[in-house]
């Protein structure tokens, strides 16, 4: 199964724009993030609605089967993710876009040093998603790559997944370019990788079936 692990809506980017992308590109869904209570829950009621929206990671505590978790698990900075881990370690984190690496710019080796030793606790995964806002345009997976690499190599493939943050970079780039930037990065991998970090990865985290 195929998701998008990180993605919203608005009152311009609607649920019938993105599942008939994620139909076209052969996902089954996606994971849609609120940031607030009431955002949570008006996705939630969305999910009821459109079958592709297989989760919501939100705000509150909110008994539903499409609440498959808290928007404060989810962080940018690998080392708020330890912090957190160490403080609750029965909760499921993710660390997004890779972890801010600090592409083109000085200070790669405290960023690597932090994702690996993020990735010694086993609760943290790492979610590259928005790839494209981490790069200049015009983007080019090469200066992604090295980082990317390295976050691959530290958390394996059944710890990473792909996420667009669609429709952020609407509309300089459209979604498949967040995913063609994403498998660029990447590189040549054994299907069986791929397709974890294309789905598999994100479906066991937020205990998708």
């Amino acid at each position: 199964m195929r998701l998008d692990a990180h993605q919203y809506f608005t009152p311009e980017h609607l649920p019938e724009h993105l599942g008939s992308i994620l139909q076209r590109n052969k996902f089954a869904g996606s994971i849609a993030v609120a940031h607030d209570e009431g955002e949570t829950r008006r996705l939630l009621a969305l999910a009821e609605r459109h079958e592709f929206i297989r989760g919501v990671v939100g705000c509150g505590k909110i008994e539903h089967p499409k609440f498959v978790g808290e928007l404060r698990h989810e962080v940018t900075d690998p080392v708020d993710a330890m912090r957190l881990a160490a403080e609750q370690p029965a909760a499921r984190i993710a660390i997004l876009r890779l972890g801010a690496p600090p592409v083109g710019r000085a200070g790669s080796d405290e960023w690597a040093t932090a994702m690996e030793r993020a990735a010694e606790y086993p609760q943290i995964f790492c979610k590259a998603c928005g790839l494209l806002l981490l790069v200049a345009k015009p983007w080019k997976a090469e200066a992604l790559r090295p980082y990317m690499q390295h976050a691959l190599r530290v958390f394996g493939p059944r710890r990473v997944m792909f996420g667009s943050e669609w429709p952020l970079s609407l509309p300089e780039a459209i979604w498949k370019e967040s995913l063609a930037i994403f498998t660029q990065a990447i590189g040549a991998q054994p299907m069986e990788a791929r397709e974890e970090m294309l789905g598999g990865t994100a479906a066991r985290f937020y205990g998708i079936a």
